[in-house]
């Protein structure tokens, strides 16, 4: 991280860059979901298991961050590197002082990007290798390391985020698991395909920003509900 640091005061352009990348959901969830829905008309034939590995993926990725976000706000308080008094403090030239932020004052541990963008990268290499190991590239490049290196996240951060990510998933995506839901989903879309597959793409939207209307939704809910 420190090394890291060494860059953040030499280029505003460049730090910039980095931000927009770190918060774009044109950098995040839309490619993801885009690779999801090619496989998912590519292969739509049911004796290629990938429907059923899709919608694994997208049950896996929602508890995996529902995981994350328990971690979050029930375990012991970790400041992000950039507000943590205890560590260098090191300037970000061309973007707004650390105290400014809304994530100032939100737990570090763990990482729900990193929780969801590889639980996803894993279940597109369940389908494709090839292309589940670029996603995971992709993932560490440009998610991973951009929040790493704006002092979001520790690398231990990231480190759990992946693997709680990548644990469910891989039990979701297990024959025991899809029994209990796989042949009642099957059903629902051999009978309504327009009405599961429009409600997929939005399940599908909401996961690709990270639950943003949902999150807005529920803090509005929380803020006006009597204490």
């Amino acid at each position: 991280m420190n090394w890291l640091a060494q860059f953040t005061s030499m280029s505003a352009p460049f730090n910039q860059i980095v931000h927009y990348i770190s918060g774009s959901d044109l950098f995040k969830g839309i490619p993801f979901m885009g690779i999801l829905w090619y496989f998912w008309f590519r292969d739509s034939d049911p004796k290629s298991k990938t429907r059923e590995i899709i919608i694994a993926t997208l049950i896996g990725c929602v508890v995996a961050v529902f995981v994350a976000r328990a971690a979050n706000n029930m375990g012991p308080y970790q400041p992000r590197p950039f507000a943590n008094t205890a560590l260098p403090y090191h300037t970000f030239v061309g973007l707004p002082v650390p105290e400014s932020q809304a994530l100032y004052i939100w737990n570090s541990f763990p990482s729900d990007h990193a929780t969801l963008f590889f639980s996803l990268a894993t279940g597109i290499f369940l389908i494709s290798r090839m292309t589940g190991t670029l996603l995971y590239l992709y993932t560490f490049i440009f998610i991973a390391l951009p929040r790493v290196y704006l002092g979001l996240h520790y690398p231990t951060d990231i480190l759990a985020g992946g693997i709680l990510g990548l644990a469910c998933v891989w039990l979701s995506t297990r024959t025991s698991v899809i029994k209990l839901y796989g042949r009642r989903s099957s059903m629902l879309l051999a009978h309504y395909p327009a009405a599961y597959q429009a409600a997929l793409f939005i399940i599908t939207f909401e996961i690709a920003t990270m639950f943003g209307d949902v999150r807005m939704l529920l803090e509005g809910i929380v803020k006006y509900f009597p204490r």
